[in-house]
């Protein structure tokens, strides 16, 4: 497996990882290990104070863009992926395409907003193959630069109710924007993502 995976060509990856906490040891195993499996020139932003997830987010396209990277990777501080989840999403070359994984809370859902082709966390469990989607959670998303610009920053952002809740969170801002531009999104439901909170959601 790892011959295979350092004779693909290599590309230049930022990840970015915003975080105002520790990271979860496990999170940085997962990192550490898939980091190791996939021979690539990487670039690391972990804004770590200062900002909130939206513009920790939009402070890392920019890093992005001054590394000349091919992709930034976004993950969040308490996830689990397995090695080989970067060359699943790279294999795939979309524009935008992830994993999806389950919300810190019971009953356990999926994050990820359905569209025409799977409408429910049901079907999405069943699928075997990549899938269209109206939005997948920033945990594990792969994203080409190219992306950026198409559409217009602020690329991550809120809506917010009136009475100053969060009515539409920063990566299902972006991927509004991303569709509106006529940019698919995309859902690999054969990474298996770990949620990191009292316990592996």
């Amino acid at each position: 497996m790892r011959n295979e995976s350092s004779q693909r060509s290599q590309m230049k990856i930022t990840i970015g990882i915003p975080t105002n906490r520790q990271f979860k040891p496990q999170t940085v195993s997962s990192l550490v290990q898939m980091v190791a499996y996939s021979k690539h020139d990487y670039s690391f932003v972990i804004p770590t104070k200062g900002y909130n997830t939206a513009e920790n987010r939009n402070y890392i396209v920019a890093q992005a863009f001054k590394n000349n990277s091919d992709y930034l990777l976004l993950s969040d501080d308490d996830m689990l992926y397995p090695p080989d989840s970067l060359e699943k999403l790279l294999a795939h070359k979309k524009d935008i395409v992830g994993a999806t994984y389950s919300v810190k809370q019971l009953p356990p859902s999926l994050v990820i907003g359905y569209g025409e082709q799977v409408k429910s966390d049901e079907e999405a469990k069943k699928q075997t193959k990549p899938f269209k989607c109206e939005a997948l959670g920033g945990g594990l998303l792969l994203i080409k630069l190219e992306v950026f610009k198409k559409i217009k920053p602020p690329f991550f952002g809120y809506e917010w109710y009136d009475n100053g809740m969060v009515k539409m969170s920063n990566d299902w801002w972006f991927c509004k924007k991303a569709r509106e531009a006529g940019i698919d999104i995309w859902c690999d439901p054969s990474i298996q993502c770990g949620h990191i909170g009292d316990y592996i959601f």
